[in-house]
């Protein structure tokens, strides 16, 4: 780490200014069309990568010698986030609407509605738990996400049959991370499921407690946790083994670091931000077995991987179970 004296274009809040720095580096360009948002990031068994493009409805895969390939292509979708089940399948987060499963290969498309009584819902962020079922946040409607947010949290089922709401009436709820068990903060109610949900329109990151079966609140339910500085919010989010939450800051090139307590503790940076390059930071996922952070990202120079060393190891997911 080191601390930053460069003048920027791009400000850091005052209160995160002094925060530790890490500095990432350049691992792969993905496409150089500057217009293209990179989502998505997720590592297999093998540790291959996958990367979404949301726009173009792509989903690419990158080998660990860095061979790329587009394993689908279908611009009826719009997959941002994606969680790996431990039997290999990819389950894609759908801002258009769905939440779609498909083979590490591309193939053997299964579609699911996002739907909770009737109504459509937008996901966007996506997480399993250790039984296979899996959490979703909803971006709600944009356009009144801040005056009458619609937004929120919901549980598929493990056999896909049942959807239930976590939390509702979030501005635009974006990134979702499940917190490792065994590392929270001591509670004289019983928590056994405790999700972070980045809310972009309102700056927010919420901390939602959860009971034994996933759905039933815990108490408090759910708070508000942190509050962002800056015109755009916060986007994407992963957790490692120790419990620290790292958030990205959508068009900042930055990396909150906050630990167990929602309390920053650093920052990640990105080559270029100081001149307003590489600033639509939009995710990030580690390694598995590793503090290696692998982060998507679009700005003038394209969609690009980049990589840095975070304070731990990351979390061991549903998909290596």
């Amino acid at each position: 780490m080191n601390k930053k004296t460069k003048k920027s274009l791009v400000l850091i809040p005052p209160q995160e200014a002094s925060l530790p720095i890490i500095m990432a580096e350049k691992w792969l360009q993905i496409v150089s069309d500057p217009h293209v948002v990179l989502e998505g990031p997720a590592f297999d068994r093998e540790g291959n990568l996958f990367v979404t493009s949301v726009i173009d409805g792509r989903v690419y895969k990158i080998t660990p010698n860095k061979k790329m390939s587009i394993i689908f292509n279908n611009n009826a979708y719009m997959p941002g986030d994606c969680a790996i089940h431990k039997d290999g399948r990819l389950f894609l987060a759908c801002v258009s609407g769905q939440v779609i499963i498909i083979n590490p290969d591309g193939s053997n498309l299964t579609e699911i509605k996002a739907r909770y009584e009737g109504k459509p819902f937008a996901p966007d962020g996506i997480v399993f738990d250790s039984g296979g079922n899996f959490y979703v946040t909803d971006l709600g409607n944009l356009a009144t996400s801040v005056g009458t947010p619609t937004g929120g949290v919901y549980r598929f089922s493990a056999d896909l049959k049942a959807v239930h709401p976590i939390i509702q009436n979030l501005g635009a709820a974006n990134g979702i991370a499940l917190a490792p068990k065994g590392v929270s903060i001591p509670s004289a109610f019983p928590v056994a499921y405790e999700l972070w949900v980045a809310e972009s329109c309102l700056n927010r990151l919420i901390h939602i407690r959860l009971q034994e079966d996933g759905i039933t609140p815990s108490h408090p339910p759910a708070n508000v946790a942190y509050y962002f500085l800056g015109d755009v919010g916060p986007d994407s989010n992963a957790i490692d083994a120790e419990g620290n939450l790292y958030q990205t800051i959508a068009m900042q090139g930055r990396i909150l670091i906050l630990n167990k307590a929602a309390i920053p503790v650093a920052q990640v940076l990105v080559p270029g931000r100081d001149e307003g390059k590489n600033l639509l930071i939009t995710n990030l996922a580690f390694k598995p077995g590793t503090e290696e952070g692998y982060i998507t990202l679009g700005g003038t120079e394209g969609g690009w991987v980049f990589k840095f060393r975070g304070l731990a190891k990351g979390l061991e997911l549903f998909s290596h179970q």
